[in-house]
């Protein structure tokens, strides 16, 4: 079977969809020799892992990317033979007689909060998301609520979506990959301490709730219940102006970093240091952070929406979906955690390592395969149907 993949995203910061198509490539790669694989992108990407023969990859330069898809992707797809293509980036390309179309839909983020995403992406989003739907011969949701909402809101067959979440976390079950030394360096470099800080891992928009973090930890601060750090650590997103206003104006702006995007083994480091990991969120289609802090065993402060339950279980402590932005609840909830003993720190971590370990980027690799592989295989059974 001759399979393309749209690699548009590998040539991006490692985040996200990133990350996800990076590891489903890798196992791909060390397992299946028996396909043929092309990775079409119109920007120049590398790899950290070499590429078997049964590899290729195709650079088409053009600017543009979801006009370079619709445009130029079709007549790739029959330049080079390919029987599916499989898109993990939403937006399939115009149909093409013979390919078979399977795409990876991470969120609907636009869609329930369209006022938090830029207008580009946003038209973009509504116009060719639920085009691509349709186009679709197989769509795959990372979440029983991603799945959900692409049903609401599309009207597309139960049956054409299958749900397989994203994978597990490089932490998970591993040694730290950095020494005592690297580790105080890192540390230092943001004048932190360990399990005296408070850790936020996301892209910094409205859509995180990050604002009503920085609230609940003034509140913390000022009676007197917490005497650590706040660290929000990623990248900018859409509309961030108003959280760096909050930030910037605290009276504890001090005790407030935000570290911008960082290193793998700086994020590792933070994580695995962190007192608690709150990741409150409005939406997630997913939520991998989660995972990544549950891997190292620290307690996790999330919202119970979305596919948030879906991910932290019974382990997660929960926001109210009624109470997302009610600071008193969140300092309610930090403050339990800050007041743990050892005996209780030490159940949430075996609990946290325990339900990050039900997530594996290796079957999550394999499961998208077999849905490529029936795909397929639905293909010859027409054909056989109609001779």
């Amino acid at each position: 079977m001759r399979i393309g993949i749209d690699a548009r995203t590998l040539s991006y910061e490692y985040t996200g969809i990133p990350i996800f198509l990076h590891d489903v490539l890798m196992y791909w790669n060390e397992n299946n020799t028996e396909d043929d694989y092309f990775l079409f992108s119109n920007r120049k990407f590398t790899l950290d892992f070499e590429l078997k023969n049964n590899w290729n990859v195709i650079i088409d330069k053009k600017p543009f990317g979801s006009i370079w898809e619709q445009i130029f992707v079709p007549h790739l797809l029959q330049k080079y033979n390919i029987d599916v293509f499989w898109e993990p980036m939403h937006f399939l390309p115009r149909h093409i007689s013979n390919v078979k179309y399977i795409m990876t839909v991470h969120d609907l983020a636009v869609y329930q909060f369209p006022q938090y995403g830029a207008f580009s992406d946003t038209l973009l989003e509504h116009f060719l998301l639920p085009i691509s739907c349709r186009r679709a011969d197989k769509i795959i949701a990372v979440s029983k609520s991603t799945k959900k909402d692409i049903i609401n809101f599309f009207g597309v067959e139960d049956n054409k979506i299958s749900v397989i979440y994203n994978g597990d976390s490089s932490y998970l079950n591993k040694v730290k990959t950095y020494s005592d030394t690297e580790e105080q360096e890192i540390l230092d470099k943001w004048r932190l301490t360990k399990k005296n800080y408070l850790l936020f891992v996301g892209t910094i928009e409205p859509r995180k709730n990050i604002i009503t973090i920085v609230k609940s930890f003034e509140v913390l601060k000022e009676k007197g219940k917490y005497d650590g750090k706040l660290v929000i650590v990623g990248k900018t997103g859409w509309k961030y102006k108003k959280i760096f206003k909050q930030i910037y104006n605290s009276r504890f702006i001090e005790d407030i970093l935000i570290t911008g995007y960082v290193t793998n083994r700086e994020k590792e480091c933070l994580y695995r240091n962190a007192l608690c990991f709150l990741y409150p969120s409005l939406y997630e289609g997913f939520g991998f952070p989660i995972i990544e802090a549950m891997s190292v065993g620290i307690p996790v402060i999330t919202s119970n929406i979305s596919s948030m339950p879906e991910v932290g279980g019974d382990v997660a402590k929960y926001l109210e979906e009624n109470k997302l932005t009610d600071i008193n609840s969140l300092c309610g909830i930090i403050e339990e955690v800050i007041n743990y003993d050892e005996q209780d720190y030490e159940k949430i971590r075996t609990n946290s390592v325990i339900q990050a370990s039900k997530f594996s980027r290796k079957q999550c690799a394999d499961k998208i395969r077999i849905e490529i592989g029936k795909v397929k295989n639905e293909e010859i059974s027409d054909s056989i149907k109609l001779s």
